[in-house]
């Protein structure tokens, strides 16, 4: 899956997650691949910054949580290998 496709995969996934009101744009660009790059020394290292507006009346530490967890069993589900490293930031920019 090329990085644009996986972004906006994860972008429908963020959505989907209670409380979420919807992705500050720009989440694709946001992508880092979290695929490892066997032409890379180590262990794979990918990326993920979700910026997110949420809905009033749901708590933000919940729906950040709920929002990486939903990533993250996104990853583990698409190719389990790509996610040992992944590091998933989920940030709030805003509440409606």
């Amino acid at each position: 899956m090329t990085p644009t496709a996986l972004g906006d995969t994860l972008a429908q996934v963020v959505r989907a997650v209670p409380g979420v009101a919807f992705l500050t744009p720009g989440i694709a660009g946001r992508l880092r691949s979290a695929r490892h790059d066997p032409r890379a020394s180590g262990p794979p290292r990918g990326a993920l910054e979700a910026r997110i507006v949420t809905l009033a009346g749901y708590r933000a530490c919940d729906v950040t949580r709920a929002t990486r967890t939903a990533i993250l069993a996104h990853l583990q589900a698409d190719d389990a290998a790509a996610c040992n490293d992944a590091a998933v930031m989920v940030t709030i920019t805003g509440i409606v």
